[in-house]
C-alpha cells in the first residue's frame, strides 16, 4: 500500500472510487446513473479547486482510497457558484452527461434537504473518505485520515468537520476515535426512496487548536 498526495491527473480515479461507494459504501449507480456528472459534482471541487491537504491510497498502482477536503469552506462555495457550476453546464449543453436526467431527481432531493453544518469560522476544514470494500478493515482510514488531520495542524486550522449518517457506524467509530464529536444529529427523508425510511445525520467536529 501507498499514500500519497492527490494531483490534479488523479480526478478520474478518485472520482471512480467515489462513485464505487457513494451509497453508503455501495455504488452510487443505486441513485445516481451518470458516473461522469457525479465525478465532476462531488470530486473535481475538492481536487481542481481549492482543495487541501488530500491524499489517496493506491494499491499495486490502483486508487482504492481517498481523502479530500477543503481548508476554506467560504472559497470552495465560490468555487462552486464561480467554476463548477459553468463548467458543468457547458458539459451538459454539449451532452457530456447522458444519464444525466435520472440523476437530476437526486439532486433536486439534496438541494431540497440540504445538510446541517457546524460554524464554519470555528471549523473551516471539512472532508470526504472513502475506501473500496475490498481494503476496509487493513487500517487505511485511520492512515488517510491521520495525515489529513496532520496537514491541517501544520496548517494552524482551528477544527475541521464532516457529514456522515448513523448507517456508517464503522466510520463514525474511527472518527471518535481520532477525536471527533459529534456537534448534531438530526433525522432527514433524503434517502426514504431507496431505504424505505428517514436516516439520522451526524455532523462531525474536530477540534485542532
Amino acid at each position: 500500500m501507498n499514500i500519497r498526495p492527490v494531483t490534479k491527473d488523479d480526478l478520474e480515479a478518485v472520482g471512480q472510487v467515489a462513485y464505487a461507494t457513494g451509497f453508503f459504501g455501495q455504488s452510487a449507480a443505486h441513485y445516481f446513473k451518470d458516473a461522469n456528472l457525479f465525478r465532476d459534482i462531488w470530486v473535481r471541487s475538492y481536487i481542481h479547486g481549492p482543495g487541501c491537504c488530500n491524499y489517496l491510497a493506491e494499491q499495486e498502482g490502483k486508487v482504492v482510497g481517498y481523502i479530500v477536503g477543503t481548508c476554506n469552506q467560504q472559497a470552495h462555495v465560490r468555487y462552486l457558484a464561480f467554476n463548477l457550476f459553468p463548467y458543468v453546464l457547458r458539459r451538459w449543453a454539449r451532452g457530456e452527461y447522458p444519464y444525466w436526467a435520472s440523476s437530476f431527481l437526486h439532486l433536486l432531493r439534496v438541494f431540497r434537504y440540504s445538510r446541517k453544518a457546524a460554524p464554519a469560522q470555528r471549523y473551516p476544514a471539512h472532508l470526504h473518505l472513502n475506501l473500496l470494500p475490498e481494503v476496509r478493515g487493513l487500517g487505511l482510514g485511520r492512515e488517510l485520515l491521520q495525515a489529513y488531520l496532520a496537514c491541517l495542524k501544520a496548517r494552524r486550522l482551528p477544527g475541521v468537520q464532516l457529514s456522515t449518517t448513523r448507517e456508517n457506524q464503522a466510520a463514525v467509530a474511527l472518527y471518535q476515535k481520532l477525536g471527533f464529536k459529534i456537534f448534531a444529529e438530526y433525522e432527514s427523508p433524503l434517502w426514504r426512496p431507496l431505504l424505505g425510511r428517514n436516516v439520522l445525520h451526524l455532523v462531525m467536529v474536530h477540534d485542532l487548536g
